[in-house]
């Protein structure tokens, strides 16, 4: 609810006010200067009255319409934050999209580094402070994979008063660490500050952070807190890793194919969400390893999403995937037939933990009992390939575009066939696959996985389109991004 309108005697009550705190006097409460003041005004003249009458008279037309949120907040304050935020993640936006298009027109998308970051915190207090607990950066790009980790637990100091009860309860649901004031790690942040300034600066400006979309918030007012007194004029910029994980998708899709199947920044942010790494070992801190909590270590996270983003771009812009770079330690980078969809990420599944997420890691998938079969699979049971036929998959899954059901015994033409038929229905066929259930895309029947040597050797073929390097003459040429 608005405050009252002032009226000419609340200013000068204001000044009298402030004119006997200068002498010395001291007012336990605001009605002893009422009562002083109001013996006053009666005696004072319209001339003496006239500056505090103005006083009021501007005020009112300052305010005049405006209108109030039920908490008192003016409706035009609301409105201008949230343009200046609006115009803040505009240009954030932009900045990513810049970065990503210089790297491609320097012929340098595979080595471009990006600075990956995750954030664990205790509590947020009343203001909207992230109190912070640990933190996690790597440096990370197409080609090298995870190049660098930077990994601090901090030790914050006392927190605010009434704020134990939620930092405990926010620890046991999270990251486990022990609360202030048996907190682990480093105290000093001008040290925490300097390792991380000397980890980031490798060149001559701040990088571009990125982090999942529920965290910039918190990343970036723990990294103020931190940075504050360092920063020496840089801009402190924390961006979404989803729009990221897109803008890399979709150029690597052009250098494969020329055109673009990948359709929004939500499918990337639903892609990390599904998380298909999220148990994975050997990547976290050793608090968290030792605790087996290694999903809420901060730089698993980090490391976490850089391998989402390896398994979804490697294979189109012909690098092969090093598991402990790329991926995990652990990952079989040779699929397995399998009855998954490694190009409609709605309904892929993961080798690592069944998220439905992941391109290149699959399940091995057994073969069916012979009854099973006869039920079930038909098709399969017939040609003896022991791969399931997309038409008859009880899971509702459709078999990738990219690989194939059976191995003939001239590689190469059905190697020239799947390029031919790809080629051909990619447009139309790849397009639909978005946006679409897996039951309705069984209708398309694009094929299924063979072993990823022959994938690469794919696209080795459609990269090499109209440069002279082995594409054969009777496929149509497809472009690539930065002109390769």
């Amino acid at each position: 609810m608005p405050s009252k309108k002032k009226n000419a005697f609340y200013y000068f009550m204001m000044e009298f006010k402030k004119k006997e705190e200068a002498k010395g006097r001291n007012f336990k409460s605001i009605h002893d200067v009422t009562s002083l003041a109001g013996a006053i005004w009666p005696k004072m003249n319209q001339h003496q009255r006239l500056p505090y009458e103005q006083m009021a008279k501007q005020k009112i037309e300052s305010t005049h319409g405006e209108k109030f949120t039920n908490l008192g907040i003016p409706f035009s304050r609301i409105d201008a934050e949230r343009r200046e935020k609006e115009l803040k993640e505009e240009q954030k936006i932009s900045r990513v999209t810049s970065l990503v298009s210089d790297a491609v027109a320097k012929n340098a998308l595979e080595s471009q580094d990006f600075y990956i970051i995750s954030m664990g915190y205790f509590c947020v207090t009343s203001t909207g402070s992230y109190i912070p607990a640990e933190l996690g950066v790597i440096r990370y790009s197409l080609e090298g994979g995870v190049k660098d980790k930077l990994h601090m637990l901090i030790n914050p100091g006392p927190l605010p008063l009434g704020m134990a009860l939620e930092a405990q309860t926010h620890s046991d649901e999270d990251h486990q660490l022990p609360n202030p004031p048996n907190a682990m790690g480093e105290k000093d942040f001008d040290e925490i500050a300097m390792k991380l300034l000397s980890f980031l600066l490798k060149g001559e400006s701040m990088p571009l952070l990125f982090t999942n979309q529920d965290e910039v918030a918190g990343v970036e007012n723990m990294l103020c807190d931190i940075l504050d007194q360092h920063m020496e004029g840089s801009s402190l910029i924390v961006c979404r890793v989803s729009h990221l994980f897109f803008q890399l998708k979709q150029n690597a899709e052009k250098y494969m194919m020329s055109h673009v199947n990948f359709p929004s920044e939500h499918m990337a942010q639903q892609i990390i969400t599904r998380d298909p790494y999220d148990f994975t070992k050997g990547i976290s801190c050793d608090f968290h390893e030792a605790k087996d909590n290694v999903k809420h270590c901060a730089l698993s996270r980090c490391v976490r999403w850089a391998y989402v983003i390896s398994d979804n771009c490697c294979v189109e812009m012909g690098i092969e995937p090093l598991p402990g770079v790329h991926l995990p330690a652990n990952a079989n980078i040779n699929p397995t037939p399998s009855t998954c969809d490694t190009m409609s990420f709605v309904s892929q599944c993961s080798y690592m933990s069944s998220s439905n997420v992941s391109q290149l890691t699959q399940p091995v998938i057994e073969r069916r009992a012979s009854s099973s079969l006869s039920s079930q699979m038909p098709n399969e049971r017939a040609s003896g390939s022991g791969i399931a036929n997309p038409h008859t998959n009880p899971w509702g899954w459709q078999p990738a575009g990219l690989y194939h059901q059976t191995q003939p015994d001239d590689d190469k033409t059905e190697l020239q066939e799947t390029i031919k038929r790809d080629a051909e229905t990619s447009s139309s066929s790849f397009n639909k696959s978005w946006g679409e259930s897996a039951q309705k895309q069984m209708s398309y029947g694009r094929g299924s996985s063979v072993a990823l040597k022959q994938a690469k050797t794919i696209i080795a073929n459609i990269r090499g389109a109209g440069r002279g390097r082995g594409m054969l003459d009777q496929f149509p040429p497809l472009g690539g991004t930065g002109h390769r």
